[in-house]
Formats: C-alpha cells, structure tokens, sequence
C-alpha cells in the first residue's frame, strides 16, 4: 500500500497550460474512443464513457490544431481475437468515433483518421506515414482515449521509444482527466490505471492532471 500511495503520489498534481504549447507545434491523438468500447459492445466500459466530456473538452479547445483520431478496426478472422473478445469489427457500428467526437471539431485539413489492427497504432503503416510527414514539424504530442495500460500506454511508450531512439526532444503528454480503462475479472481498473499512468511517468511521458 505504501508503494502504489508512493507512486501515486509522484503522477499527481502537475498540469499544463494550453497556451503554453505552441499551436502549430501541438498535435492531439485521441486513442479508441469508438462505440465498441465506450457505449456498447463486449468491451465496452462505464468507466471510459467517464472521460468522454473531458476528451470533447479538449477536442473543442484545440479546434485547429493537428490531430490524429485512431480506430480499432479488425478483419472478421483478426488475430487479436485470440487474446481478446471479437470487437470493433470492421463495417460495424463498434468500430464507429463516438457521437460526441463527430463534430465540427475533429474536421479539418489537419485531422486524420486512422484505422488500426492491432492494440499499438505506432504499428499502423497510416501513422507511421502521418509522422514521417509532421514529425519535424510538431513537438508536442498530447494523447488521450482508452485503454490506459493496454492501446494508449503502448502508443505512448512506443512514440517517445521512437524518439529516444533518434535523440529526439519531443514532448509526449498524457492528462489522467482524458484516459481511462476498464474493469473486467481482476482485471481492476483503478491498479490497472495507476500502473500504466506510473509506468509512463519512468519513462519520460509527462503525466499530468489535466490540459487547461
């Protein structure tokens, strides 16, 4: 107990200003906010529905800015389905943006969609297009959506992986208000949260309360 209240303790109370952030240098990703995991499905789940507000917030905020909407979408026979139910199926209802997110907000000339296969978008050959194309031009990369420790937590170590790598000073950000995951069997969702909001923070993600 007195470890997880020691790491929660290091991942709280730190914010960021939006107007500190150059516009044109800030870029939004907003990770599986889509029905099948939001407002019905198998893998659907009350406690991401929870941040939607928060994400439409910050979508409405940053109205201009780039951004990259990611979209679990599998194939009828997709691998994945070994590990996990079948979900988001490709032409379904599931694999749709949530209502809330389908505005006038996430259009725009610096607004993609991209489609992905697996649990890591890193992997997805649209985006690693979409960075080769901005990853020059922008330095900070906000990211929002679900799940914490399984698709927002894998994109997230794996782009600032990305950038290590190249010795890259680029800033990847989380705001705790705008991820979420889910409980299911021990699967318990706030441990779950916390170890992947902790195991971002020691690799050099800035986890912060929230975007202002």
């Amino acid at each position: 107990m007195k470890a997880l209240e020691a790491m929660e303790k290091e991942i709280r109370g730190k914010t960021i200003e939006l107007h500190s952030l150059n516009k044109d240098r800030t870029s939004l990703f907003v990770v599986d906010m889509i029905v099948g995991f939001v407002h019905s499905g198998i893998m659907s789940s009350p406690r991401v529905a929870s941040i939607v507000n928060n994400i439409t917030e910050l979508n409405e905020k940053l109205r201009g800015y780039k951004k990259v909407f990611f979209l679990d979408a599998h194939e009828e026979d997709a691998q994945e389905f070994r590990s996990y139910p079948k979900h988001c199926v490709i032409g379904t209802e599931e694999a749709e943006l949530i209502p809330e997110l389908r505005t006038e907000y996430s259009e725009g000339l610096g607004t993609v969609y991209i489609n992905k296969n697996s649990t890591n978008g890193f992997l997805s050959d649209e985006f690693q297009k979409w960075l080769k194309k901005n990853e020059s031009e922008i330095d900070n990369y906000i990211i929002t959506g679900c799940v914490t420790d399984i698709c927002v937590m894998q994109f997230a170590l794996s782009l600032k992986a990305y950038f290590n790598e190249n010795n890259k000073n680029k800033r990847v950000i989380v705001p705790i208000n705008s991820v979420e995951t889910y409980d299911g069997g021990s699967h318990d969702g706030g441990l779950m949260n916390q170890f992947a909001l902790y195991n971002m923070h020691i690799n050099g993600i800035e986890v912060v309360e929230n975007i202002k």
